[in-house]
């Protein structure tokens, strides 16, 4: 059966996150790309042979997000959703890249889909498992989003992020991650008063090979408004 577009059948994204899509996003019209007789070649060529399941997850992905548009405050730009199936001759890996570009591309900034469909973003010739699905990264949108009609308390960049969670979690001992809208390098928690994001995904683009970055994790705390409870 054909699976919808996410703006036509959101589920299972959160609330929050399909209010979001209503608000703020549309669908662009794009090009369909490539036919599967011409993916199921370009694995061939460089794979040596075509899988169909990778093939299948591709058109899942393409059906449901393509074309989606809207500003992503956590990229700080329109973002266009066009994921395009793509073999990596260097690495021989399969890549659904352009999944998240920015509308108006710098040629610095990258954002793709891997098969397990993991994003990944990247920044020149950098790249790092963001989130472990589109889903995910819509719903850390949305509620970013949120978050910033919220009253900032605090923006630390702590040069121990897992200390500063461990202290912080000592003081406010309700607090419990949110799932959904976390990933590899962003995390999320609240305790209902509060809303914390650790963010340390451009500190790893720029880390150096033994894990030391010049850009910092940042932690951001907002007290949620008690009408947004």
């Amino acid at each position: 059966m054909s699976q919808a577009h996410v703006l036509v059948s959101p589920s299972p994204l959160g609330a929050r996150a399909q209010e979001f899509l209503t608000m703020h996003a549309r669908v662009a019209p794009l090009e369909p790309g490539p036919s599967d007789d011409e993916c199921r070649a370009a694995m061939r060529s460089v794979l040596g042979y075509s899988d169909k399941g990778i093939l299948a997850t591709f058109r899942r992905i393409q059906r449901r997000y393509s074309g989606l548009t809207y500003f992503s405050v956590f990229r700080q730009a329109e973002i266009l959703f066009e994921p395009t199936f793509e073999v990596d001759l260097d690495t021989g890996q399969v890549v659904f890249a352009y999944a998240v570009m920015d509308a108006t591309p710098d040629g610095c900034r990258s954002g793709s889909v891997r098969p397990d469909e993991t994003v990944w973003f990247g920044f020149l010739d950098r790249d790092a498992p963001a989130f472990p699905s589109l889903d995910h990264f819509l719903e850390c949108d949305a509620l970013l989003h949120h978050a910033h009609q919220q009253r900032l308390l605090s923006t630390e960049t702590p040069p121990d992020a897992n200390a500063y969670l461990t202290a912080l979690r000592a003081r406010h001992p309700r607090l419990r991650p949110m799932n959904s809208a976390s990933g590899f390098s962003v995390g999320w928690w609240t305790d209902d008063e509060r809303l914390v994001c650790i963010n340390g995904l451009e500190a790893r683009l720029t880390a150096d090979g033994h894990g030391m970055s010049p850009t910092p994790t940042v932690v951001t705390t907002w007290l949620i408004d008690e009408s947004s409870r």
